[in-house]
């Protein structure tokens, strides 16, 4: 059979797109924590003109008010409720159970009652629950902090918002409509990248017209550039001067308010600003009924001295046309276009970037977290020691003396003989004792290489590479009886949770089954340890030959009683199939195999793995286990016995029926169909989702 070259646009295509998606990463965990904090405090800005409303009715919201008093009046009251900063604006709006809201140099906004002048309070345009979300999201805190987040808006939207939307593209043949699917079943970290694609599908264009709008608000380059496509200026002309008649006072608020009413008719807010110096003219910004967005203001000028119109430039006729499309992108960005609607759907969008970012960052960095856990650590063997006829412990230390990692009773590593050559040994010491793992290995006739390698190449002093602990096989919390069954080499997983379970003062007993004393290892041990009374040996052979009676043994389990048994595959088929008859519940039997057997059968057939975070087929082929193909892949899953024994290489399964095969899950983890052994299970169905 021959193999066929992939082809090479598929091959820069699969190039591509692990670029793009390593950029997509980075992105995400450099500048996504930016782009979250800009959609959390944007969600409160866009909402703020409603919010305030019912928030701060009571400073908005008065009796109705047919007859105001002057708005000269209306100052000097708020200046004597608030002395000490210069009176900057007066904002007029035409409803009549509006306030009247007076401006100060600070920022301080002093809200009236425009027919009877009391003060309804003080709030800052920055204070507040929305103020502060506001300054925060305008950068206020920060000195040229507006362009740093102008440019985590323009990576968001190259690499994250439109690279995301082509990772997120279907391939494989999956359709369009099961990728825009959330699917809240699936498990683990594939329910988490699931809900962050199709949260970005979903929001795509409305996040693409928020960050799009945003790039002019934060380089006045691309103001720039939509000046020059438009062909007419971004900015309004500088205010006009006014001459200073000597001794001539200026004219009222008043005034200046009754003028600006003749000049635009149709206004409903006014904000008039107070001259600062003795030429400047009285510059009132006006909004008019019937204006496409709130930001399409109309300006007067005013001569501070005379009251005549030095200049009026309505948004339609006396705007540019390069700052009407600006201020409709500000609009546009802000929320200030298509009322309530627009500004919840703008609400919604700007909620789901700090999702995003947890849904993004949070896979990569549990993986990332997993990876280094699995990083191996150095270790010398201290001490080797022959412990029975064929078994030879190892006590491995840190070439440092430090402390190794802790592990609880149950627990394993994978020691690497060679490069090529890992396998998996049960710690058989206290897991008290963290300055030294010991391991028992047994010479196994059948052996594949591992067992007599470790015995002809390992000797003490050597150094070799092992991965950190870890515990499929743990002890059950709050068992009020444990019963440790051990049959041959098997007692090194049993030798440490007897430890344990003597050191805690629980109640437990242990059977040791071996073919005869002298086959026995850490026999010597065990009959010298304090919980001595509490095992019982069994031998099949030689002068103390007594075999286990296990349904004895196993008879009349107690509701809180828990079931360990390690040992090869026949011995354990006896104790698992014996305690399932004689009532055992399944979650109170726990196991661990030494050995599997041959998974490859004639009848089997090939068969595909979908990888749910990145959509990635990989094909099996009938003679091919799924591990050798993921491996092949280039996907880093872990593993080490290779025979279903461990679960070392357990992954998640998404969608699809496996064919279990595997020594290690149990009746009711198989039952639930979530879990896969890739070293030695298969599919039932021609394709299989895992979670990886």
């Amino acid at each position: 059979m021959h193999g066929h070259a992939p082809h090479p646009a598929a091959a820069v295509n699969s190039t591509f797109r692990k670029q793009l998606n390593r950029l997509h990463t980075w992105s995400g965990l450099s500048v996504g924590i930016v782009v979250a904090f800009l959609g959390f405090t944007g969600a409160s800005f866009v909402m703020r003109p409603e919010l305030e409303r019912i928030v701060y009715s009571r400073l908005l919201t008065v009796p109705a008010c047919h007859d105001p008093l002057p708005l000269d009046r209306l100052a000097a009251l708020a200046r004597a409720a608030h002395p000490g900063d210069t009176l900057y604006s007066i904002e007029v709006t035409a409803a009549a159970t509006a306030s009247t809201a007076v401006k100060f140099s600070n920022d301080d906004l002093v809200y009236l009652d425009p027919c009877t002048g009391a003060v309804l309070g003080t709030q800052n345009q920055y204070g507040g629950l929305f103020g502060f979300f506001d300054g925060l999201h305008r950068f206020r805190f920060l000195s040229g902090g507006k362009p740093i987040a102008g440019i985590c808006d323009a990576l968001f939207l190259a690499l994250l918002l439109i690279g995301g939307v082509v990772l997120w593209w279907p391939r494989g043949g999956e359709r369009l409509m099961a990728a825009a699917t959330f699917h809240p079943k699936r498990p683990g970290t594939a329910r988490t990248i699931n809900l962050h694609k199709v949260l970005g599908l979903y929001t795509f264009l409305v996040l693409l017209a928020i960050s799009t709008t945003a790039l002019p608000l934060a380089f006045q380059p691309v103001r720039d550039l939509i000046g020059w496509a438009a062909g007419s200026p971004l900015t309004m002309p500088a205010p006009p001067s006014t001459r200073v008649p000597r001794g001539a006072p200026r004219i009222s608020m008043q005034a200046a308010w009754v003028r600006s009413m003749r000049a635009f008719p149709d206004a409903r807010w006014l904000n008039i600003h107070y001259p600062v110096a003795p030429t400047d003219p009285i510059a009132v910004t006006v909004r008019e009924r019937g204006i496409p967005h709130a930001e399409a203001k109309s300006y007067l000028y005013l001569d501070a001295y005379t009251g005549s119109v030095l200049r009026r430039s309505p948004y339609g006729s006396g705007t540019p046309r390069g700052r009407k499309i600006y201020l409709y992108l500000l609009a546009l960005h802000s929320g200030l276009v298509g009322g309530l609607p627009y500004q919840l759907v703008l609400f919604l969008a700007a909620l789901s970037l700090p999702v995003m970012l947890y849904s993004g960052v949070s896979p990569y960095l549990r993986r990332t977290a997993r990876e280094r856990a699995s990083k191996p650590l150095k270790v010398r063997i201290a001490r080797r020691r022959e412990e029975s006829q064929g078994v030879c412990s190892f006590e491995l230390v840190h070439p440092l003396g430090r402390p190794l990692p802790a592990f609880t009773a149950g627990a394993h590593i994978d020691v690497r003989i060679r490069p090529s050559l890992i396998r998996q040994y049960s710690l058989c010491n206290s897991p008290a004792q963290r300055h030294h793992y010991l391991i028992g290995v047994l010479r196994a006739s059948d052996s594949r290489g591992g067992s007599h390698a470790i015995h002809d190449e390992l000797d003490e002093g050597a150094l070799i590479e092992i991965s950190p602990p870890r515990n499929h096989f743990p002890l059950a919390p709050r068992a009020s009886h444990s019963v440790l069954l051990a049959g041959g080499i098997g007692i090194t997983a049993i030798l440490c949770m007897a430890e344990q379970l003597a050191s805690e003062g629980a109640d437990f007993e242990m059977h040791y089954c071996a073919r005869s004393r002298e086959q026995a290892p850490f026999l010597e041990r065990i009959l010298a340890a304090p919980y001595a009374d509490r095992v019982r040996c069994h031998f099949s052979t030689g002068p103390q030959a007594r075999r286990l009676d296990m349904r004895a043994v196993l008879a009349a389990p107690r509701p809180d009683t828990h079931l360990y048994a390690c040992g090869p595959k026949r011995f354990m088929d006896g104790v698992i199939g014996t305690a399932r008859q004689l009532g055992w519940p399944e979650s109170h039997i726990h196991r661990e195999y030494f050995g599997g057997a041959g998974q490859i059968r004639e009848d089997d057939v090939a068969f595909d793995i979908q990888i749910a975070g990145t959509g990635k087929i990989i094909h099996v082929g009938r003679r091919q286990s799924a591990l050798e193909a993921l491996l092949a892949a280039g996907l880093p899953v872990q593993s080490s016995c290779g025979q279903g024994v461990c679960g070392s290489c357990m992954v998640r399964i998404v969608a699809g029926e496996p064919d279990h095969r595997d020594l290690f899950l149990s009746t009711e983890e198989r039952a639930r169909g979530d879990r896969f052994l890739p070293c030695c299970s298969r599919a039932r169905d021609t394709r299989l989702v895992l979670d990886l």
